[in-house]
């Protein structure tokens, strides 16, 4: 109740169940809760959802205050058969009835367009990003800017990215970036994922007079509308419908009240405010001009042209793809020389038998995907995103293959949800390099200085026993890991929490951009992924590896 763009949510919200209300005899009876902020908030959140949770209610609306830390009650609100509806942020580990939340990737779109528009067409741009990579509207937002400069053929690069997210990081941030960038023209542009920590970044850059730098952000605040029409460093800012989420939200409640059926997730439009459309925006409280996109797993396949005969064939029917890959159970697992299994193998498997063509796996480190595909050595590389998200000269194309985050692996009965850098800086911590990223947990700089590193392909292994045998009080590694070695041990029992530390981040299928689509695989991927969905193969697969679908990241 302190954020004026979530307090819009609220009133939207509110808003709409009061006008249901006073339409018929039906009554919607709203039982409030406010969480709070920083770590307290979060608690205090997961205390009032159970709290919710024992008064049996016909159904459960919340905005998260973290990604993970709700996961226990979300599976007990499933168990209880207590439909939950989230807006603006997700909970992972359960099932939601419906996510609502703002078109995150096509507002970064937008801001992408409008900024190439802004310089030459030959014209390298000089970027800094300030970024938040612990939920995924914001990735979505870096993502979708990223891929408009990309599709239109600009140059660019990231000179630095630093975390911002609220008015104090973004004061820490750009303290460090007037000392990284103290000349004047040595950065063209500066995007920040939100407006909470960029305002307070260009107020700071325009009192020190950094007037030549360009601003692109995201949310809407209306200090920040006011920068673009003073012409204060910000150029573009992708405004979110918040009354309207909360709206959204409030339509969705009563349909399911109502024994309607709703939609998985419903992005709402948002509005790129610049010089010319300022007066066009009508503020976090308006209505957007179309209505909220509904996403649902029965969408129309993608149309797959015919094969071009300039492609390379092993002999005159098939087609071979080369795919470049770092080994990791259980994504992508190396059984011996040309023996994979894994998820993504099955997957992939799946597909080249489907259309007839043969694919090639080749292990090669994380670190030298990147180069190996623009030599031509294969055709494409599954690669963590982080890894190429700031590239100019890579195509990202197809769904997300899976997504990772840092699982926290402790002993039975442990009650506090919340892991976090407080919660383990007096713990014996072990961890190891078992994510998509090796540096994710150590990057943080929330580890004890009495952690222990494990190594080797055994390391999740010794990580389970040495929880069992006390030696250490939690375990940190990527959670799908994790996951996949605790059900090869049944007779193990430790509980396996999900946490928001290192954030989250997707496996992604990687092209250069001039390279043709070989056998059109990526579009025969989003298909594969659209019909197996549906028909339960998906499912099939992951249960295999003791996985869970990620579809509650995907973009659309």
């Amino acid at each position: 109740m302190k954020i004026e763009g979530q307090v819009a949510m609220r009133k939207g919200f509110e808003e709409e169940i009061n006008r249901f209300n006073g339409k018929g005899k039906d009554k919607i009876n709203l039982i409030s809760y406010v969480g709070g902020e920083g770590r307290k908030g979060i608690l205090n959140q997961v205390v009032q959802f159970d709290e919710a949770l024992k008064k049996s209610p016909h159904a459960i609306v919340i905005q998260p205050t973290d990604n993970s830390a709700l996961g226990r009650g979300l599976q007990t609100a499933n168990e209880k058969k207590i439909p939950v509806i989230a807006y603006d942020q997700y909970i992972v580990n359960g099932v939601l009835e419906s996510f609502i939340t703002s078109d995150n990737y096509q507002a970064g779109r937008d801001n992408g367009d409008y900024i190439d528009g802004l310089f030459d067409r030959n014209q390298e741009i000089r970027l800094v990003v300030f970024e938040y990579p612990k939920v995924s509207s914001t990735i979505d937002r870096v993502d979708g800017f990223f891929d408009a400069l990309r599709t239109r053929g600009r140059k660019f690069h990231v000179l630095r990215r630093y975390e911002a997210v609220d008015p104090d990081s973004g004061a820490a941030a750009v303290k460090q970036f007037l000392k990284d960038f103290p000349v004047k023209g040595s950065v063209d542009l500066i995007l920040t994922v939100n407006d909470g920590g960029g305002l307070s970044i260009v107020k700071s850059l325009w009192e020190k007079k950094r007037t030549e730098i360009r601003h692109a952000t995201f949310d809407g605040d209306p200090l920040s509308i006011e920068n673009i029409k003073n012409k204060r460093l910000t150029v573009i800012d992708s405004a979110q419908f918040c009354a309207e989420l909360g709206r959204e939200s409030a339509r969705t409640l009563i349909a399911k009240l109502n024994k309607e059926s709703v939609a998985d997730k419903k992005l709402i439009p948002t509005f790129a405010v610049t010089e010319k459309t300022l007066s066009s925006y009508p503020g976090w409280m308006g209505h957007p001009d179309k209505g909220p996109i509904v996403s649902t797993d029965k969408k129309k396949l993608l149309p797959v042209p015919a094969r071009q005969p300039t492609q390379v064939y092993k002999d005159a029917s098939r087609l071979i793809i080369k795919i470049g890959v770092a080994p990791l159970c259980p994504y992508l697992c190396e059984k011996g020389p040309g023996l994979w299994s894994g998820y993504i193998y099955d997957i992939i498997k799946d597909v080249a038998q489907k259309e007839d063509f043969e694919v090639e796996f080749e292990s090669i480190p994380n670190s030298r995907l990147i180069s190996s595909l623009k030599t031509r050595k294969i055709n494409y590389v599954i690669i963590p995103a982080d890894m190429v998200r700031y590239l100019d000269d890579i195509r990202i194309v197809g769904p997300k293959l899976g997504v990772n985050y840092t699982g926290a692996l402790v002993s039975p009965g442990k009650k506090d949800p919340l892991i976090d850098a407080l919660f383990i800086q007096d713990k014996k911590v072990v961890y190891a390099d078992l994510g998509l990223d090796s540096t994710n947990i150590e990057g943080e700089g929330v580890l004890p200085s009495r952690s222990t590193k494990l190594t080797g392909a055994d390391a999740a292994d010794r990580m389970i026993k040495m929880i069992g045998d006390r030696r250490a009080e939690i375990a940190l590694g990527d959670y799908n890991v994790l996951r996949y070695f605790l059900a090869r041990k049944p007779m193990v029992s430790l509980q396996l929490l999900p946490t928001s530390l290192t954030g989250f981040n997707s496996l992604v299928l990687v092209s250069v951009p001039k390279e043709p689509e070989f056998g059109y695989f990526p579009r025969h991927l989003e298909n594969w992924f659209l019909q197996s969905r549906e028909n339960g193969t998906l499912e099939t697969i992951l249960r295999r590896y003791n996985l869970k679908d990620w579809k509650i990241f995907n973009r659309d």
